[in-house]
């Protein structure tokens, strides 16, 4: 004989049943409540932050959600494609749209910032002064707005000079009135000029003089001027064979000699201040007197109006046009007659 069960098999297979059911009911509501469940996250616009629950699984659809409107330039971090995760923070900040040109360049970017430097450091530029930035780094960005940077080189370029000399006029008594002589002569001296040369990109912007120094300081001219009064001489030494007396006026044999103006360092004006040119002559004013009138054989008439420094006594010096004429004449004893 078997033993009988203390419960009815039908009663055993019912428990189980409801063990069970609730079993199940219980893994559903779990699954449900995750289903259910929302994640707190924190959005930050353009520096205002906010909470929000969501049960978006990505940012852009989470922004969609809260009316974020990213038709207009925006920069979202992190990237709208990144999955939504609780206490995360979203932030998104309004960017202008620029372009740059740089080196033959020209990049376009969103830029979170206020001014132009703010554009260029974002692009990776960092403003100096060998950068010059037009409009300026304080300037406001606007959308659309072109920067170009362009590279900037200062040269020092020094320039010499030539520092002009003065004239110093000094009076000797010694010398007749109106005769002059240069007894030191002028010597020009140099100044050296600094200048920043700016060159952009390449080419030549502005010159800016920066200072000056004095390399050779100038020698001054200094010239003589005769304040003796003239004295005519009261008379000639003469010989038979030398001189003698005429009509005409007085003779006087004496050596001539010859020179052309601006030839071998021979200047253009004489000891007058006249020209130099064809019958002027040179003469000892204490044997001539400067304006005297003279006739020279085989020259011609002329007038006493230039001295010089080798023309001493019964010597004169004749003035030609030409070096050849001068050449030509050569040096000559001549028996010249004085006019009055």
């Amino acid at each position: 004989m078997g033993v009988e069960p203390d419960r009815p098999a039908g009663f055993l297979k019912t428990y189980q049943f409801v063990a069970v059911f609730i079993t199940l009911v219980v893994l559903a509501l779990s699954i449900a409540g995750f289903t259910w469940a929302q994640d707190e996250v924190t959005l930050i616009i353009d520096g205002e932050p906010r909470q929000i629950e969501t049960q978006a699984e990505t940012v852009g659809v989470l922004l969609e959600q809260a009316g974020v409107d990213l038709s207009c330039s925006h920069l979202v971090t992190p990237s709208q494609d990144s999955p939504v995760s609780e206490g995360m923070t979203i932030v998104v900040r309004e960017a202008t749209p620029v372009s740059i040109s740089m080196d033959d360049e020209r990049v376009e970017i969103d830029v979170v910032g206020a001014t132009v430097i703010e554009a260029l450091v974002a692009a990776g530029i960092q403003p100096g002064d060998d950068l010059r930035v037009i409009p300026a780094l304080t300037t406001t960005l606007t959308a659309g707005l072109d920067i170009t940077v362009s590279e900037v080189v200062t040269r020092v370029v020094e320039e010499p000079v030539a520092l002009p000399y003065e004239q110093v006029e000094r009076a000797d008594a010694s010398r007749p009135a109106g005769q002059t002589e240069v007894v030191t002569e002028g010597v020009p001296g140099e100044v050296v000029r600094t200048y920043h040369v700016v060159m952009v990109d390449g080419e030549f912007s502005e010159k800016r003089f920066v200072a000056e120094r004095v390399v050779r300081q100038p020698v001054d001219e200094v010239v003589e001027r005769g304040t003796r009064p003239r004295v005519a001489p009261a008379s000639f030494t003469r010989t038979s064979s030398s001189s003698s007396r005429s009509a005409e006026g007085d003779r006087l044999t004496v050596t001539a000699t010859a020179y052309a103006p601006g030839v071998n360092g021979v200047g253009t004006r004489t000891a007058t201040g006249a020209r130099a040119q064809r019958g002027i002559i040179a003469v000892d004013p204490r044997v001539i007197p400067l304006g005297t009138r003279l006739y020279v054989p085989g020259y011609g008439y002329g007038i006493a109006a230039d001295t010089g420094g080798a023309i001493k006594g019964n010597k004169i010096d004749l003035c030609f046009d030409t070096e050849a004429e001068a050449i030509a004449w050569g040096r000559r004893t001549v028996t010249i007659i004085i006019l009055q």
